[in-house]
């Protein structure tokens, strides 16, 4: 089930917060950069991700994986690697990308064998829409055609 609230994702009792990154290691803006601010180990495992050379160098690199981060007991960050780079130029935002992060997301909420089955999950409302550029549209669509039998709450910012 697919709800929508207000309020800041970082304060949520949900188990999993998502958000969208770029391959390139940085996180320097929006919800991204207010992450690696109260979460400095979630960057610095993506860090540590984006510079791996093997990665860098393989077909596919990043694009479209999925980094699951723990930073408590109870509590994990979502990396989804749904665009290449990063700018406001232009539309940056990967739909394909975006929606293999969420297969693989709805994979790891609902495997048996999953340390993170039955977890709920945030994902801010208009993810990869803002400075990423993506059509909300679209995206949407894909969190309710994929996720829409998980618990997932969207977070939209007052």
């Amino acid at each position: 089930m697919i709800r929508t609230v207000e309020g800041n994702i970082l304060d949520t009792t949900k188990d999993i917060i998502c958000h969208q990154v770029n391959c390139k290691g940085v996180m320097g803006a929006g919800l991204a950069k207010q992450i690696k601010s109260k979460y400095p180990n979630v960057y610095k495992d993506y860090k540590r991700l984006c510079d791996d050379e093997k990665i860098k160098n393989s077909k596919n690199g990043l694009l479209g994986a999925t980094q699951f981060v723990d930073v408590s007991k109870s509590k994990t960050v979502a990396n989804l690697f749904a665009q290449d780079n990063y700018g406001v130029k232009s539309r940056q935002t990967d739909y394909e990308a975006m929606e293999l992060c969420l297969k693989s997301l709805k994979h790891v909420v609902s495997d048996d064998y999953s340390k993170y089955k039955d977890c709920s999950i945030a994902i801010p409302h208009g993810i990869g829409c803002g400075l990423a550029g993506g059509d909300w549209r679209i995206v949407g669509r894909m969190i309710d055609d994929i996720l829409g039998d998980c618990d997932v709450t969207l977070y939209k910012l007052k």
